[in-house]
C-alpha cells in the first residue's frame, strides 16, 4: 500500500466519523458558539453565527462526501437541524457535555 493509498483510507475513515458524528460536531460547534457569545456579551454574535454556520456547513459537505464515497450512512439519516445548528444570541447553554 503507498503513501496515497495511505492518505485516501485516512481521508475515508475521518469522513465517515464526521458523517457518524454528525450531530455531535454541530451540537459543539453551537455550544462553544453560545459560550464565546455570552463572554463577549454579544458584542460578536453576528460574527459567531456566520462562523459557526461556516463550520456546520463544512461538517455537512465533509460528512456528506463519505456517503457519496460508499461510506456508512448515519443512523438518523444525518438530518441537519432546523437552525443549521448554529449558536443564537441569548440562547441558554444547553450543556451537551463531553465537548
Amino acid at each position: 500500500m503507498g503513501l496515497k493509498d495511505k492518505l485516501t483510507d485516512l481521508r475515508q475513515q475521518a469522513q465517515q466519523a464526521v458523517a457518524e458524528h454528525k450531530d455531535e460536531i454541530q451540537g459543539a460547534v453551537e455550544t462553544a458558539g453560545a459560550a464565546v457569545d455570552q463572554k463577549t456579551h454579544g458584542k460578536y454574535t453576528d460574527k459567531i453565527l456566520k462562523y459557526g454556520q461556516k463550520a456546520n456547513d463544512a461538517v455537512e459537505k465533509f460528512g456528506d462526501q463519505a456517503r457519496a464515497d460508499g461510506g456508512a450512512a448515519t443512523a438518523d439519516g444525518g438530518a441537519a437541524t432546523a437552525d443549521g445548528g448554529a449558536a443564537t444570541a441569548g440562547e441558554p447553554d444547553q450543556g451537551t457535555g463531553g465537548v
